[in-house]
């Protein structure tokens, strides 16, 4: 049953957020564990078709090098040269990879929607609001590398980053790459599914869910500026 609760949350995820409550809070670790193996298949798939592609290859390798100076980037050092290892690689870093985020983007959003409406919202809705955007993210997903391999660059998606070459300008296009509507879609609707959840109507959720995304844009736009200044240090 948990499993059917989990599928009709992220099917609301993208037709009727505000419905996201009928999801019982107890249900939180299934919805949480069907979306993260949801955007782990896809991203993983996603990855084995682009790595086809040596166009693609060539502006991953250099795009690659802004994480060599971050901590988590341990496994620069991996052998891998076979396709098992290429599969592996791509399915444990898009695993650990989305199960930080979500959690992260639960507690952000937690955070967010207590202080700007007061709403008594717990961390459980949080979790399964932003799990219920998985379908979502997905399509990103899917739709970004239907255009990375029909135009054979990064370049194509429905973002900013479509105006900058990442070869070019890579730290730039790291960050310009993240303003895309998937993005702000998807921050909208878990905002309406936490407002609605916590007794406010959908219109708070839309203000709150595009303020979330302004910040989280401008966060990411910090550290990408911290990325290319210590770049900048060790030429």
């Amino acid at each position: 049953m948990r499993i059917i609760a989990a599928g009709k949350a992220l099917w609301h995820g993208v037709r009727a957020p505000w419905r996201v409550q009928e999801a019982t809070s107890q249900a939180a670790t299934a919805i949480f564990a069907v979306a993260v193996l949801l955007i782990v298949a896809v991203s993983t798939w996603c990855a084995i078709l682009e790595n086809g592609d040596p166009a693609l290859v060539a502006e991953s390798r250099t795009l690659s090098q802004l994480t060599e100076m971050l901590p988590v980037a341990k496994d620069a050092q991996l052998d891998l040269s076979t396709p098992q290892r290429q599969f592996t690689g791509a399915l444990g870093g898009a695993l650990m990879v989305t199960i930080g985020t979500t959690a992260a983007l639960a507690g952000f959003f937690l955070i967010a929607m207590r202080f700007m409406t007061n709403a008594p919202v717990t961390y459980s809705m949080a979790i399964v609001a932003v799990s219920s955007s998985a379908i979502i993210q997905g399509l990103d997903l899917l739709v970004s590398v239907a255009g990375h391999i029909y135009f054979h660059s990064a370049r194509a998606g429905l973002h900013a980053g479509l105006f900058v070459s990442p070869i070019d300008a890579p730290m730039l296009f790291t960050w310009l790459q993240r303003i895309s509507l998937f993005s702000l879609w998807q921050y909208i609707a878990i905002a309406i599914a936490l407002s609605t959840w916590g007794g406010l109507h959908r219109r708070y959720g839309i203000v709150v869910g595009a303020v979330v995304w302004f910040i989280t844009r401008l966060i990411l736009g910090a550290f990408t500026l911290v990325s290319w200044v210590v770049s900048l240090q060790k030429v």
